[in-house]
């Protein structure tokens, strides 16, 4: 493995500026063939994003992921976004009832744009299990896959199916994954970055351990998308 370092470790190099104000640049990103209007998305907790937030940052062109901590709200909530007019984000586990969710929503004839597949440790054959199922029973949705720390985990994660992956196990200042387990990428959060997206061939994204405006910069430097 490289040198490990983290966000407080690096200071980016400055190069010669060519615009005349910072209002001059375009930080929109392409995403799941959408364009939003900057590389960032809340940390998908039942304490940070709820239905309201959502609606606001889809109207607004910004991207979201509703959380999945309650999951008989997510089939009305694919329902609202689309009578909206909006894109649809949601979260899913692997438990055996979401395998059911997902040929709920086939039933409903719902596709929700994007769909996270969101537990701690995403190097696993329970989550490649559960891509395989949703890209087989909603070819249309984005799948994101995560959380990850290593390229092994990215590669093995995009050859399932994936189309996107999370990077951050354990990094976040209120994570106790790190303090539980004794795994995580706590304290080389962007050096794990950095591994991943060398590894990658589809979108990153950072989750976790962003504390600062600069951070999103560094993250961007990096790797993430």
């Amino acid at each position: 493995m490289e040198n490990v370092f983290d966000y407080e470790d690096i200071q980016l190099i400055p190069a010669k500026c060519i615009v005349k104000s910072r209002s001059e640049c375009d930080p929109s990103v392409q995403f799941g063939g959408r364009t939003f209007k900057l590389p960032v998305v809340p940390a998908n907790m039942q304490t940070i994003i709820d239905e309201k937030l959502a609606v606001s940052l889809a109207e607004n062109g910004y991207f979201y992921v509703m959380h999945r901590f309650e999951p008989e709200t997510r089939i009305d909530f694919v329902k609202d976004m689309k009578a909206r007019g909006l894109f649809s984000s949601i979260s899913v586990g692997v438990k055996d009832d979401e395998y059911a969710f997902i040929e709920e929503l086939v039933k409903e004839n719902l596709t929700p744009d994007y769909i996270t597949i969101d537990i701690a440790h995403g190097h696993s054959n329970a989550v490649i299990n559960m891509i395989q199922h949703i890209k087989k029973h909603l070819p249309d949705s984005f799948v994101i896959a995560g959380n990850v720390g290593t390229p092994e985990a990215v590669r093995e994660l995009e050859n399932a199916g994936a189309d996107a992956t999370k990077v951050g196990i354990g990094p976040g200042k209120v994570c106790i994954t790190k303090i539980k387990t004794g795994f995580g990428t706590g304290g080389w959060q962007l050096a794990a970055l950095r591994w991943c997206a060398k590894a990658a061939s589809k979108p990153i994204i950072a989750d976790g351990g962003i504390r600062t405006h600069g951070d999103i910069a560094k993250s961007v430097r990096f790797g993430a998308t």
